[in-house]
């Protein structure tokens, strides 16, 4: 029973899974989809959050897979209450489109949701690596979901550039139990015996994380990707991937002995650097706002990465607290976006937002107040977060990382800033149809404003489940 309790959100993901795959089979139009989807998502979360944290798996076979203490305790239930946001803006998009009885999108998402669990509370490299790929997988199908050239052409870049980095950072786990002889990832760092092959394999998976969370020079992709995407997909790819990735990385950095450490340190930091500055000075240029929000994720991702270098002198508090704060920022920036994106012509360049804060003010306000969060405007989650990473970088003792964090900080108030002015200070060429928010999409308005905001004046709740 204790085993299955531990397992229990995997088990109703997967059960979602097939629901959505057999209604799908029995009936030509499935009714009920979004609510199987929304209900398996719901019940896993709240398992999570009343299981974990736990002993171990009893049964020899399941113990050296899944890790169940703090770690998982706080992404697992993260990781659900993110897709929980994602689906209320997926849901509604699809609504739209006339594609809410495809069965495939919804199994698909469930999918993805339940390969970011198995990666944020894996314990040994094969978890490690099955749940990224059935992370990535459906996201290659949901990238193209509309039927044009710009979707198709994202979805083969992404998968494209997402299969040779899988490939590399396979083969670096194979390295790394070449090296060590264990598969299990606490182990197999603290390993000193073939030191060298580990380190060298330790590197190759860094790549690949390094693809997945777009840190420099393995960014490129995303301004391509999410411009191509649905704003809801790339809701997805920016939040609960990033936030499931990220927690993977965290698990790897703390997992590190004293014999790699020091070899891992002047790369993080130089990964950190570049992507600070080549993200935001690229996020600049931009005209397309999806462009744009795509080399920001990238830049905050080098901020995220600065108090991962720092997790021994500040402990994993101030990344973890800033995986959640950044998850919510891109949520309501691009379900912002998502909201107002309903019409003939899209909503993406500067001009196309002109005056719609006036005349589609809740969606409006939430993509304004994701801007707002992540350039770090006091009171929201943004400021909170990057005070507590530019501090934790601090106690670690690098105070010239921190000085490029600033200087990049300061250089992307000026893109965000320029799509709050047309949105509020700009009047629109034409006129634009009347707001008309859904149920879900005005839960969603709700839902995300008030984390934002409550991450930002209320952070103790969070801090305190936080080791």
């Amino acid at each position: 029973m204790h085993d299955i309790l531990l397992f229990a959100p995997h088990l109703l993901l997967t059960l979602g899974i097939l629901l959505c795959f057999v209604l799908g089979t029995l009936f030509r139009r499935p009714v009920g989809l979004y609510g199987v989807t929304l209900a398996a998502t719901l019940l896993a979360g709240s398992f999570g959050l009343a299981v974990y944290p736990a002993s171990g798996p009893v049964l020899p076979a399941l113990k050296p897979f899944l890790a169940t203490g703090m770690l998982t305790a706080y992404f697992l239930p993260l990781i659900c209450a993110l897709g929980i946001g994602v689906l209320l803006f997926f849901g509604a998009e699809l609504k739209r489109e006339g594609r809410k009885h495809d069965d495939e999108l919804y199994a698909l998402f469930l999918t993805a949701l339940l390969g970011g669990i198995i990666l944020a509370g894996g314990r040994n490299w094969l978890a490690f690596f099955l749940g990224l790929e059935l992370l990535s997988l459906p996201l290659y199908i949901l990238i193209g979901l509309r039927k044009d050239s710009g979707g198709t052409e994202a979805s083969v870049k992404y998968f494209v550039m997402g299969a040779t980095a899988s490939g590399v950072l396979l083969f670096g786990i194979g390295l790394v139990y070449a090296g060590s002889g264990s598969l299990d990832i606490a182990h197999s760092l603290h390993a000193p015996e073939g030191g060298g092959t580990v380190l060298i394999g330790l590197g190759m998976i860094l790549v690949g994380v390094a693809f997945k969370l777009s840190l420099a020079p393995f960014h490129l992709w995303a301004p391509d990707v999410y411009h191509g995407a649905p704003a809801s997909v790339a809701a997805l790819l920016t939040s609960m991937v990033k936030a499931a990735v990220g927690g993977g990385l965290l698990r790897i950095v703390l997992a590190l002995g004293p014999e790699l450490w020091p070899a891992t340190v002047p790369v993080l930091w130089g990964l950190a650097a570049l992507t600070m500055l080549a993200a935001n000075l690229a996020a600049l240029a931009q005209t397309s706002l999806k462009r744009m929000l795509g080399f920001s994720s990238a830049a905050h991702m080098g901020y995220l990465l600065m108090g991962v270098l720092c997790v021994n002198q500040a402990g994993p508090g101030p990344v973890m607290f800033y995986a959640a704060a950044l998850a919510v920022m891109d949520l309501a920036a691009f379900g912002g976006l998502s909201l107002l994106d309903d019409g003939p012509e899209p909503v993406d360049t500067l001009a196309s937002l002109r005056g719609l804060g006036r005349t589609r003010p809740w969606a409006a306000g939430l993509l304004a107040a994701g801007l707002a969060a992540l350039s770090g405007l006091p009171p929201t989650a943004g400021f909170t977060g990057k005070l507590l990473l530019f501090r934790a970088t601090i106690m670690g003792g690098y105070n010239w990382l921190g000085v490029i964090g600033i200087l990049g900080a300061a250089l992307s108030v000026y893109y965000y800033l320029r799509p709050l002015v047309a949105l509020y200070l700009r009047e629109g060429d034409a006129p634009t149809a009347p707001e008309r928010l859904s149920i879900g999409g005005g839960v969603a308005v709700f839902l995300v404003l008030l984390a934002l905001l409550g991450l930002g004046v209320a952070p103790s709740p969070i801090l305190q489940l936080i080791p």
